[in-house]
């Protein structure tokens, strides 16, 4: 059988580098783990009790990777600021006798429906933040404190004998 008969697949190299890293870093860290139990556990736990160590350098490096495309998009938000001001729309609500003040007695009354532009023009000129809300808590810290405290129950008890 000769090289040309056999029909080999066509291998993504870099994928299958990455992925032969990936388990030696893993394999490592289980060395590590077995080798220092308790070190391991006092980490897992202060990782479980603030899951937020683990995540803010995520968040940090989402921040920096995003952070091109939010100084090109900052201009643009500020000039809508600008304009809403100008217009009427302030952080205090419609300003008197604004062209949105003078829009709004025409068209609404005194009673503006929800969802409708004007009341979305409100909300905008209103809020006082220049940022998408950042500081909001992640969802997923939850679940990476539960996966840290199962690895604190697997961790000792590879260590006292109850598996292996």
């Amino acid at each position: 059988m000769s090289q040309q008969d056999l029909d080999l697949p066509d291998l993504n190299w870099s994928i299958l580098q990455d992925t032969c890293l990936t388990c030696y870093a893993v394999t490592e860290l289980n060395n590590w783990s077995i080798r220092h139990p308790y070190v391991a556990t006092g980490a897992l736990l202060c990782i479980s009790g603030n899951p937020e160590l683990l995540m803010t350098p995520l968040r940090l490096a989402r921040y920096t990777f995003f952070l091109p495309f939010r100084l090109i998009l900052w201009p643009f938000k500020l000039l809508a600021r600008f304009i809403l001001y100008i217009l009427g729309f302030r952080k205090e609500g419609v300003a008197k006798g604004s062209i949105a003040s003078q829009y709004q007695s025409r068209r609404y009354g005194g009673h503006v429906p929800q969802q409708s532009t004007f009341s979305k023009f409100q909300a905008h000129g209103a809020t006082d933040d220049y940022e998408d809300g950042d500081e909001i808590r992640s969802m997923f810290a939850v679940p990476v404190s539960l996966m840290m405290s199962i690895g604190v129950v697997f961790v000792l008890g590879r260590a006292w004998g109850w598996w292996y």
